[in-house]
């Protein structure tokens, strides 16, 4: 806090944050941020857990789904674009609530569904909520820590994606087998029910954002008061830690000072979420299909996204001792060398499982590493007016590649088989690679 020349109290909310120390209270609503992206991860990887079961309790083959899956991303880019940008207009808390009722309800709905078609409809809704939820978390928990902290923080939270797809293989090898598909998709609706009833109570809106905003000064003043810092009654709140942008829009997403930037984020997004979900869509069916037990199909995506989660949070903290291009373009690089490791490999369910379950840990960890670290870099780059826009305009375009997955998956394994597969993921994170070197504003070393 500092004083004005005219005697006015002036608190700069950007240097409270920035500077300040990490307490309880904000690592408190991290946490509750977090269940929101582990239920994020569970219910947008349900389906795929769902899929060889679906396959003969409908009558249907795998290559029937592909075009529901197309709808879901679908939905989750028009969300991550849309619904980031709302967040910047009616605040991060609000709108990442919304979005958790909306993916629950859908959730629940599904498990009263007998066929493909209804799944279309819905699947778009709850990718919606899925998708708005992401940006506006990031942006949470970036306004939420300290700048020493930033990169783990932000990454402490988005690792949910991976932990929630963890959790979806362990909840599916348990109930698929016992209770049935329906249950679970009435798990995955429950949970966030559950979660939105306590970001109610605890989650705070971001102190950054409430500066932009003066009419919610005393929502401002209780925040603060709530991270251990007292304001007089006629403080006047300003935040100089950041540049200022003349107008937040997607235009200046693409203005002189971001431009490079924002191209590069936007490819490195595309191509890391093509090959993500190319996997997450695909694994479980295919290596159904290549004669593994039920278990074993659900261990092998809990395996890959285990290792996302380990990866994700070894990567945070290299941002922190090597800074984030050093990090984010050596994970890259093992996420190629570890698709072509896999593509050698057999899918034969008569020999050892160790080398397969070992290198799909690998490979979940270096794509699962660079996904979830790229939300720290993109908080990184963008000031707090674009941060939401910034962050989901980039998921968002992202999301095309998630779209496009379920495609190029079923197309690939088609033609090529699961060697060709695997390449064209080793591939398509070498394009992530190249994209990658072509941020400038990457985040420092400590």
């Amino acid at each position: 806090m500092a004083n004005t020349a005219n005697g006015g109290n002036v608190v700069d909310v950007g240097q409270i944050i920035d500077a300040g120390r990490w307490s309880s209270y904000q690592k408190a609503a991290l946490v509750v941020a977090a269940l929101a992206v582990i239920l994020d991860g569970f219910d947008n990887q349900i389906l795929s857990l769902a899929i060889p079961v679906l396959v003969k309790a409908w009558n249907v083959t795998r290559d029937d789904f592909k075009w529901v899956l197309v709808v879901g991303f679908a939905g989750m880019a028009v969300g991550t674009a849309a619904i980031g940008t709302l967040g910047d207009k009616f605040g991060r808390r609000p709108t990442l609530i919304a979005c958790v009722l909306l993916f629950a309800v859908v959730t629940i709905a599904i498990s009263f569904v007998n066929s493909i078609p209804p799944l279309y409809p819905l699947r778009f809704l709850g990718g919606m909520g899925l998708g708005g939820a992401m940006p506006n978390a990031a942006a949470l928990l970036a306004e939420l820590t300290p700048a020493r902290r930033r990169s783990i923080g932000v990454t402490c939270g988005i690792v949910g994606i991976p932990i929630g797809g963890t959790i979806g293989g362990f909840v599916a090898a348990e109930l698929l087998p016992t209770y049935g598909w329906q249950s679970l998709f009435l798990v995955g609706g429950i949970m966030p029910l559950v979660v939105a009833a306590v970001m109610l109570v605890m989650l705070p809106e971001s102190p950054r954002f409430l500066v932009k905003h003066p009419h919610r000064r005393k929502d401002l003043v209780k925040v603060l008061g709530r991270m251990g810092y007292t304001v007089d009654a006629d403080a006047n709140f300003i935040d100089t830690g950041e540049k200022k942008v003349e107008k937040a829009s997607v235009g200046a997403l693409l203005g002189p000072d971001y431009l490079r930037d924002t191209l590069g984020l936007w490819g490195a997004m595309f191509f890391t979420l093509l090959s993500v979900y190319g996997v997450v869509n695909w694994l479980p069916a295919m290596l159904g299909e290549a004669g593994y037990a039920p278990s074993m199909t659900s261990t092998g995506l809990m395996v890959f996204n285990l290792g996302g989660v380990v990866a994700a949070l070894g990567g945070a903290l290299c941002f922190s001792r090597f800074g984030s291009r050093k990090s984010l373009l050596v994970m890259a690089a093992g996420a190629v060398v570890s698709s072509i490791v896999l593509g050698l490999l057999p899918l034969d369910p008569t020999v050892s499982k160790v080398p397969l379950l070992v290198t799909l840990a690998f490979q979940g960890g270096f794509l699962n590493g660079v996904q979830t670290t790229m939300y720290a870099l993109g908080a990184y780059i963008y000031v707090t007016e674009l941060r939401g826009s910034g962050v989901g305009w980039a998921v968002g375009l992202g999301r095309l590649g998630a779209i496009i997955s379920p495609l190029v998956g079923a197309a690939l394994l088609a033609d090529l088989g699961s060697r060709g597969f695997f390449f064209g993921i080793g591939l398509t994170m070498a394009l992530s690679f190249a994209s990658l070197v072509v941020i400038r504003r990457h985040v420092p070393k400590n």
